[in-house]
C-alpha cells in the first residue's frame, strides 16, 4: 500500500490552490508543527487519516484504502466570517474537483464522499476563528 501517493492526491491540489490565493495561505499537513500556537495570521491545517485497507491477493496488484480528510481553516478572530468562508470555499472546490479524475491502469485514483460542514468555532488560546470541513475518501493504488 502506497499511503504517500494517496496523500499526494489530496495534499498537492490543496497546496496549489491555497498558494495561488492573494495573499497565499500557508497549508500545514500531518506531522508538520509549523502552525504557530499563538498565530494571528491565517492558515489551513489538513489531516488525512486512513481506515480500512484491503489488499487483494488474487489478480493484479491493486490496493484499496478508505479514510477521511479533515480540513481546518484559521483566520483572524473579530474580522467576521467572510475571509474564512472564502478559504473554506477554496477547500471545497478542490475536494469536489478530486472526483473529476478518471481511473487509469496505473497510478492512484481517489474519490471523496459527501463534504460535511463547515462548522465554525473560535480558539481559546489564540485569537483565531476556525471552520472545519471533512469528508470520507476511497482510493485505489494501481501498479
Amino acid at each position: 500500500m502506497n499511503y504517500q501517493s494517496i496523500r499526494a492526491q489530496v495534499e498537492n491540489p490543496l497546496l496549489t490552490a491555497f498558494g495561488a490565493l492573494d495573499p497565499a495561505v500557508p497549508v500545514f499537513f500531518d506531522n508538520i508543527t509549523a502552525a504557530p500556537a499563538n498565530s494571528t495570521t491565517e492558515y489551513v491545517r489538513v489531516n488525512v487519516t486512513f481506515g480500512v485497507t484491503n489488499e487483494p491477493t488474487l489478480g493484479s496488484s491493486i490496493d484499496n484504502a478508505q479514510g477521511a480528510v479533515i480540513i481546518r481553516v484559521f483566520t483572524e478572530k473579530g474580522k467576521g466570517p467572510a475571509r474564512n468562508q472564502v478559504l473554506v470555499n477554496t477547500a471545497v472546490d478542490v475536494l469536489e474537483t478530486l472526483n473529476n479524475g478518471t481511473k487509469g491502469t496505473t497510478g492512484t485514483y481517489l474519490k471523496v464522499g459527501i463534504i460535511e460542514g463547515p462548522s465554525f468555532s473560535t480558539t481559546e488560546d489564540s485569537p483565531l476563528f476556525m471552520s472545519t470541513i471533512d469528508t470520507s475518501f476511497v482510493a485505489t493504488v494501481l501498479s
